[in-house]
């Protein structure tokens, strides 16, 4: 019974292993005004187009897509776009809770105004689990 319970448990992991195509990306959040694929066969294709291997991404649109590849398996993360020159307390503008699948998590964010984001400013992009920081970029909006 405890073979079998490892086999599974090690079968487990094999799967969840991110591809030898994504290690190159692993830590990184690439962020695009392009919607990523929907098939994770074209995501290799998708990151080696955008990645910027400074980590730093300008946007002319304020429409922000990411694809993050983890540093360390987790299966829920945090999306947190804080502007580093902000006080602590008032640093953080987007948080978000995101599920994770093969160790890569593909989601979406607006910045406005509203919400504090300006124009020419860089902000940090990081995928925390805890306290531990899994993939970052930075973030530089453009008008």
């Amino acid at each position: 019974m405890r073979l079998a319970l490892a086999l599974i448990l090690v079968a487990g992991v094999v799967s969840a292993a991110p591809s030898k195509e994504l290690k190159p990306y692993a830590g990184q959040v690439v962020l695009s005004p392009d919607t990523p694929p929907t098939s994770f066969s074209e995501l290799p294709g998708f990151l080696k187009i955008n990645f910027d291997k400074s980590h730093h991404y300008e946007s002319l649109k304020w429409d922000v897509n990411f694809v993050g590849v983890l540093a360390k398996p987790a299966d829920k993360v945090t999306l947190i776009v804080s502007d580093p020159t902000a006080k602590p307390d008032a640093s953080e503008l987007v948080t978000m809770e995101l599920s994770t699948t093969r160790d890569v998590v593909i989601g979406h964010f607006k910045p406005t105004t509203a919400a504090g984001f300006a124009p020419g400013k860089t902000y940090a992009v990081t995928l925390t689990s805890g306290k531990t920081t899994l993939a970052k970029a930075e973030l530089v909006l453009r008008e």
